[in-house]
């Protein structure tokens, strides 16, 4: 007799599980603010962001090419994987971000940037939702069976 979950393809392996633990450890009150700053209006939007890249100053890359109001969290040195919310901006900006990074690292002939673009315009899921959706796009992102560089949703 089949177990219920033998049809369901299991996501999170222990490499997604100790991102996840990394994110939430490193995001939540970031998002917390975020979502206080669009709660009070003092905020429209913003896009929360996960990246990759093989490139080996991966987050010294990000810093000096982020705006002063993007916060950068590095969530993985090994990996190269890192956390970005990039206020006032839909997903379409940060879309248009990782494009400009991708030629820059091109022009450098380094590695592509594998990304997910999360753009939140309310308040109306809680945080830690947010927090999943924005994993479960990176991994899809970074998934062997879909592999794409740059997968992008709103949160409306």
């Amino acid at each position: 007799m089949a177990r219920k979950n033998e049809h369901v393809q299991w996501k999170y392996d222990d490499k997604a599980m100790e991102l996840g633990v990394e994110f939430y450890r490193q995001s939540e009150i970031p998002l917390d603010l975020l979502y206080h700053l669009m709660r009070s209006h003092r905020l429209n939007s913003f896009s929360a962001i996960l990246l990759h890249s093989d490139r080996v100053d991966f987050g010294e890359f990000l810093k000096k090419h982020k705006r002063k109001t993007d916060l950068l969290y590095e969530l993985d040195g090994q990996e190269n994987i890192c956390a970005l919310f990039c206020q006032e901006t839909q997903v379409d900006g940060g879309f248009y971000f990782i494009k400009r990074l991708q030629r820059l690292m091109e022009n450098e002939g380094a590695e592509d940037i594998t990304a997910a673009i999360v753009g939140v315009e309310s308040t109306v899921y809680p945080v830690k939702d947010l927090m999943f959706i924005v994993l479960d796009t990176f991994i899809r992102a970074r998934s062997e069976e879909e592999p794409e560089s740059v997968l992008f949703k709103t949160v409306k």
